[in-house]
């Protein structure tokens, strides 16, 4: 099975600053997850690149982990985040794992 880690930078992609509140894109992000999928681990992190004209650009990011769902309602979930939270992208990582529930 797949487990996928989503990386949801919080500064939005026209003003480059954070236009909505960690809280509130958590809310939006759990939302989305359990519309989707059967559920979600959420993290708070804080995301550092550099930007493609060289610039260091640190932000609020949420990691979101997801099991036991298949790519396609990723992609959903991923689709619908970009929107809400206007990001350009978000990095997804697909891990292959063994995992059960006991």
């Amino acid at each position: 099975m797949k487990k996928y880690t989503l990386y949801c930078g919080l500064n939005d992609k026209d003003s480059r600053r954070q236009e909505i509140s960690t809280l509130e894109a958590a809310k939006v992000i759990r939302n989305a997850c359990l519309h989707h999928a059967d559920g979600a681990t959420i993290f708070e992190a804080d995301g550092i690149y550099r930007h493609e004209d060289g610039r260091q650009v640190s932000e609020k990011t949420l990691r979101v982990e997801l099991l036991m769902v298949e790519e396609g309602v990723v992609r959903r979930i991923v689709d619908f985040l970009k929107a809400a939270l206007n990001q350009e992208s978000i990095a997804v990582q697909m891990q292959d794992v063994a995992s059960v529930l006991w």
